[in-house]
């Protein structure tokens, strides 16, 4: 009751976000910019969009091919959009769909930590290069004469944080330490009746051994999906210039991308707190163009089309969960066989 309660609350904020800023800017003047964008400029956003999509359905499939897991293109790419229709439409930019697409994608026969493994490897070096990134734009934001200090400094603090963060997941799966495992077996040692700590210690375990297998003995195909995913992620960090400047011929300096992409980071880290970042991403991302010399409906309107072609995908993932059927999450999946059986004592 609370958890819908909140939910609730949290919507309403966000679309009186929306609409506030949405009054700022003026509907008609960002309907005009919308428009102004042109065919041209409309298809060069949309293939920005495209290739972004396809660069991260490939760094998975070399992530699960490392494994020996081939799944059918439709079933990957349907799972890939369930998973990014569920991350998108809950309080969280980056995450919370991961277990839908794990459901989707095997195909009864794989072990379900093998493609939780793969899941996990990718999150983290999708965490790695955006942070990377974002870093080039830190360092932009730091030596800049117009940005407060006190931005500066959230800045270099959260950009510090995560950066130090995701080296050390991956260096603490890459030395296979399975801090998360020893964790939950600490817990099962002091309470020795709740079974639960147990299970989950040794499910946990033979995930962090595969992702340890995929990172340390399958190095090539990781080293391929970082590639790819660092491809995505320049995807993204082109959008304001394939918008303004392919399709409004206002072309953006290295520093101005920079500038944008990292605060961006930012903010959708840790403020993505309404349902699909409502009136949070329009906001911010209005405010960040804003320091970089765009004017508000400039702004909106190119919020609002990278969101439009946003929600495409997530209308196909929605379908793809349709079309799969909810008792599809009733079917039992096939454990490790005896070939896969990791030593996970306590």
């Amino acid at each position: 009751m609370h958890r819908r309660l909140l939910s609730i609350l949290l919507g309403v904020l966000g679309f009186g976000l929306f609409g506030f800023v949405l009054y700022l800017a003026g509907p008609l003047d960002v309907l005009g910019e919308i428009v102004r964008l042109g065919w041209w400029g409309f298809l060069a956003v949309f293939g920005d969009v495209v290739f972004a999509l396809l660069f991260w359905i490939l760094s998975w499939r070399v992530l699960l091919s490392a494994l020996g897991i081939r799944p059918r293109w439709t079933r990957l790419i349907g799972s890939l959009a369930s998973g990014f229709a569920v991350s998108y439409l809950t309080p969280s930019a980056y995450l919370g769909g991961e277990p839908v697409r794990v459901m989707l994608v095997g195909e009864g026969e794989t072990p379900i930590t093998e493609i939780t493994a793969t899941v996990v490897v990718e999150r983290i070096l999708a965490a790695v290069s955006t942070i990377l990134f974002a870093s080039i734009g830190g360092f932009f934001v730091i030596v800049s004469p117009n940005i407060a200090y006190f931005t500066k400094k959230v800045l270099l603090v959260s950009l510090g944080g995560l950066l130090l963060f995701s080296f050390f997941v991956l260096w603490a799966f890459v030395r296979n330490y399975r801090l998360l495992s020893r964790a939950f077996f600490a817990l099962a040692s002091l309470f020795p009746r709740t079974g639960f700590f147990t299970r989950a210690a040794r499910k946990i375990c033979e995930v962090e051994e595969t992702a340890h297998r995929v990172l340390s003995r399958r190095p090539l195909y990781a080293l391929l999906a970082f590639a790819f995913q660092s491809l995505a992620v320049f995807c993204n960090y082109m959008r304001p210039q394939i918008f303004f400047g392919v399709g409004q011929k206002t072309w953006l300096t290295f520093p101005q991308l920079s500038l944008y992409f990292s605060i961006n980071v930012i903010i959708s880290s840790f403020f993505w707190i309404t349902p699909a970042g409502v009136g949070i991403a329009e906001g911010g991302r209005m405010a960040i163009l804003g320091l970089v010399g765009i004017p508000s409906e400039r702004a909106v309107a190119f919020v609002l089309t990278f969101r439009f072609l946003e929600l495409l995908f997530v209308g196909v993932g929605i379908s793809y969960l349709v079309h799969r059927g909810v008792s599809f999450f009733g079917r039992k999946i096939k454990p490790p066989g005896p070939q896969d059986k990791i030593s996970c004592g306590g």
